[in-house]
């Protein structure tokens, strides 16, 4: 793995790439630069997998530096590490994001080494997951979902106060060249061809009304199952008449399946986006938010929108230095109490044991820490084993399903003992 380390301060440059050389996950080849312009011509001769930057430089600042990296066609991922405060790193990293850099995460100084280590793992993570995606060739991608069932993969979504399973998040699909993340960015990738995203969304709705049939009621009650949309899907006419239909047919309700919605609307969207939206509610599909503090939905869309959940990384938690009171505003102002709060990117220890001390006992949370990715072969036996534990039900969240009448408790051993991965 190529990293370059951009710091003008030779003693914290120097620590910075020493730590980062001992906690890497690999083996490393580590460029120091404390010159925007040499670190520049680096980076536009090498493919680098990691560029950390510091922001005050002389010369060059880091925001012109990282707007010439998008310029010169560099897609390493980001980690700014400054002593700017979290909420101008956090606008910094927006602007990064909107010149093309996919993954972008800062860090403030001075921070601890457990603060570095966190974030250090976080870029990690976020790297090799998208090291793992699937390049998307759109042409291909149709070809492969037409050739067959679906293989659709989830990651378990369980309440932090007892791990009771609370959701299934529809992550991705495993292709015969790669796993395919389902996500916002790929549907802003999909949205050069206008039919493509709905096309794909409606076949893996399809295809999880068919794995859904397939699970016995019980093992399934309560358990809400989400995947993405988009603006681009929300633009076609009678979507939710389609999926509602189609729920009837085989026995399901239709709050079985929420939507996750990362991309805002705006006057500038075809009226059908707002018709689709009442269109949802009126069905009974349960509206979420994901991606707040990092996606496009802006403040004013979290107040409009009928909401039925919030997503909030952790990594955006610790970033924003968000407080339990904090959060419990955004909540009150959409309506929604704790226990409609998931917290998604719990890839770590660490992160778990924060999200635990500050007190959002009520909330859900998500990641490789809570539980790891399931495939469809592994999704039945995974909710038997949790509903027939013989552990005490949990009421909570259960508005958000109209079947949900409570589900068994999990043990913190959940994420392993059924998935053999």
């Amino acid at each position: 793995m190529k990293l370059l380390i951009l710091e003008d301060q030779v003693i914290l440059r120097k620590l910075i790439s020493r730590q980062t050389g001992f906690f890497s996950r690999q083996a490393t080849q580590i460029d120091e630069f404390s010159d925007p312009a040499e670190a520049l011509r680096s980076a536009a001769e090498t493919s680098y997998d990691l560029i950390i930057t510091d922001i005050g430089m002389p010369g060059m600042s880091g925001i012109d530096f990282i707007k010439n990296l998008s310029a010169i066609g560099c897609r390493a991922s980001l980690l700014i590490i400054s002593g700017y405060d979290s909420r101008t790193l956090h606008t910094i990293a927006d602007m990064a994001h909107g010149q093309g850099i996919a993954s972008v995460h800062f860090l403030c100084k001075p921070y601890s080494i457990d603060q570095f280590l966190q974030r250090l793992n976080a870029v990690f993570s976020d790297m090799e997951q998208r090291g793992a995606a699937l390049a998307v060739d759109p042409l291909q991608l149709w070809q492969d979902c037409s050739a067959g069932p679906l293989s659709l993969e989830f990651k378990p979504v369980l309440g932090l106060a007892q791990r009771q399973v609370r959701g299934m998040q529809v992550a991705g699909i495993q292709l015969p060249h790669g796993f395919l993340t389902l996500d916002a960015v790929l549907y802003r990738k999909l949205s050069v061809n206008p039919q493509l995203p709905v096309l794909i969304l409606e076949m893996v709705m399809e295809r999880l009304v068919q794995i859904l049939v397939s699970i016995p009621q019980p093992w399934r009650q309560g358990v809400l199952f989400s995947l993405y949309l988009d603006a681009s899907c929300l633009a076609h006419e009678n979507l939710f008449d389609r999926y509602s239909a189609l729920l009837r047919q085989h026995g399901l309700s239709t709050g079985q399946i929420g939507f996750l919605l990362a991309d805002g609307l705006h006057d500038g969207c075809s009226p059908v986006c707002f018709e689709n939206i009442a269109k949802l509610k009126y069905f009974g599909f349960p509206l979420l938010a994901d991606q707040v503090g990092e996606g496009r939905l802006t403040v004013s869309n979290l107040l409009r929108l009928p909401l039925d959940g919030l997503r909030l990384s952790s990594v955006t938690l610790q970033q924003l230095a968000l407080q339990p009171q904090d959060v419990a505003v955004l909540l009150q102002c959409c309506g929604l109490q704790q226990d409609r709060l998931i917290i998604s990117h719990v890839d770590g220890e660490v992160e778990l044991e924060a999200i635990t001390a500050a007190g959002y006992e009520q909330c859900a949370v998500s990641g490789e820490q809570i539980a790891l990715q399931l495939g469809v072969d592994e999704l039945s036996s995974y909710l038997e084993q949790q509903q027939t534990a013989g552990l005490p039900t949990s009421q909570t969240g259960g508005a958000m399903c109209d079947d949900m009448q409570g589900v068994n408790h999990v043990g913190r051993d959940g994420k392993t003992e059924n998935t053999g991965r």
